[in-house]
């Protein structure tokens, strides 16, 4: 699997996250153990979002959709494409989420409720326990590039924003986000 981008932060996060063809086939490789589970895994989900004040609204009125929305995602983890279409779908999530004005805490407590119960998933419905094991480590490489991608449209949107309304070039913007504080 070669990442095909000029974007200097996502080769980095590709170099260093580790993922290559061995990982596609790892997980269409488990894809078959794991697509029944998917839905059930997702109506999980869903029932703590709907108990959550935060999120409860965000979803209300939509869930069945957003559901359908969300078994596709999480199936196309498992089908072992992650070049430029799977990326671009990443950013058009976070785009969708922008607009939609979800807040960035949704995208990070459901990428941590994925990663706490899919290794579990994986051990209890994978035959090979080896090949469960691999593919626990892909998949959570790829909920951490997932989350990465998405992640910068809230980036994007902050950034402009500041730098549009009160004047901060690009370069006192970068400065401003990596300045330590001094303790």
């Amino acid at each position: 699997m070669q990442l095909q981008s000029t974007d200097p932060n996502l080769q980095t996060f590709w170099h260093v996250c580790g993922l290559d063809k061995d990982d596609e086939r790892v997980m269409r490789a488990v894809r078959g153990y794991i697509q029944p589970l998917i839905p059930r895994l997702t109506d999980a989900f869903y029932e703590i979002l709907a108990t959550d004040p935060q999120t409860a609204p965000l979803i209300e009125g939509r869930v069945a959709q957003l559901k359908r929305t969300h078994i596709a995602w999480l199936e196309s983890l498992f089908n072992g494409d992650y070049g430029a279409a799977f990326i671009s779908r990443q950013r058009q999530i976070g785009a969708v989420h922008v607009r939609a004005k979800i807040p960035p805490t949704f995208v990070a407590a459901s990428m941590s409720f994925l990663r706490g119960a899919l290794p579990d998933v994986l051990a209890a419905n994978v035959a090979d326990k080896d090949g469960a094991k691999a593919a626990t480590g892909t998949l959570l490489r790829l909920l951490d590039l997932c989350q990465f991608l998405i992640d910068r449209s809230y980036d994007g949107t902050l950034s402009d924003g500041l730098m549009n309304n009160l004047g901060i070039s690009p370069a006192l913007l970068a400065r401003l986000q990596t300045a330590g504080k001094k303790f």
